[in-house]
């Protein structure tokens, strides 16, 4: 009779245990496909730029990075979802990994958004400042950049994931999002992984598409000069052979 109070309680405050199955099932469906195509992709994309040597260039090495990334939050995040949807409650993975998905979420989030700046800057230096990406864009330094991504995303989630803890209700243990730990970190988060990379991929995306439109206004002005050049001459040699033809 206790087990059931408490799961009533537990009902009172959150909600049936699952919805009904017409919803649950379709939504798991889907979930699971989107597990299944996004694993074997990432881990596709993965294996064919380890094992093509051509391909090792730094890139590559982004795109290796997301789908590393994504893998992550995939596999962490993906199966406990699945089963959240079947039973919201009780939690049955345990305190450990309440924190550690939290962790995984925040950190392969943030990896994915500076990666995709960091790519976005190396686009930039190549396309408007060729000779600078020449000499910076080497295997080693986007390696360290990818290091450097990971540790900053992790060192940034970890206060994030503290915030995920069990509580209990009655019998029932539940994940839960407490209160944050630093104020205003939520805000903070958004400004640096969000507003922040935006902004620069933004600008950084307008200048390059500036640069591109005076390349392509030079080539055709390029074009029309060495036309003109071409034509003048055609002109002076038709020219020539009628005064030839005329003696």
């Amino acid at each position: 009779m206790q087990n059931l109070s408490n799961l009533r309680c537990v009902e009172d405050v959150l909600g049936p245990q699952r919805d009904p199955l017409y919803i649950v099932i379709p939504v798991i469906v889907i979930y699971v496909i989107i597990f299944i195509t996004g694993v074997v992709g990432n881990i596709s994309t993965c294996i064919v730029i380890s094992r093509n040597k051509s391909m090792h260039t730094a890139t590559n090495y982004y795109l290796f990075n997301l789908a590393v990334s994504d893998l992550l939050l995939l596999i962490s995040g993906l199966p406990q979802e699945i089963y959240l949807i079947w039973s919201r409650y009780p939690y049955i993975f345990g305190s450990s990994f309440c924190f550690l998905h939290g962790l995984f979420a925040e950190a392969s989030t943030n990896a994915t958004v500076c990666t995709i700046t960091a790519f976005t800057v190396e686009r930039y230096l190549a396309i408007c400042h060729p000779l600078r990406s020449h000499t910076m864009s080497k295997l080693s330094r986007a390696i360290k950049i990818i290091l450097s991504i990971w540790v900053f995303s992790i060192c940034v989630a970890v206060p994030q994931a503290m915030q995920f803890t069990i509580i209990k209700n009655g019998d029932c243990e539940i994940c839960h999002f407490e209160g944050p730990i630093i104020q205003h970190s939520f805000e903070i988060s958004t400004l640096v992984f969000f507003l922040g990379p935006m902004t620069m991929i933004t600008v950084l995306y307008v200048l390059i598409g500036l640069k591109l439109k005076s390349s392509n206004m030079m080539n055709r002005r390029n074009v029309n000069v060495t036309q003109r050049k071409s034509s003048k001459k055609i002109v002076k040699m038709l020219g020539e052979y009628s005064i030839e033809d005329n003696s």
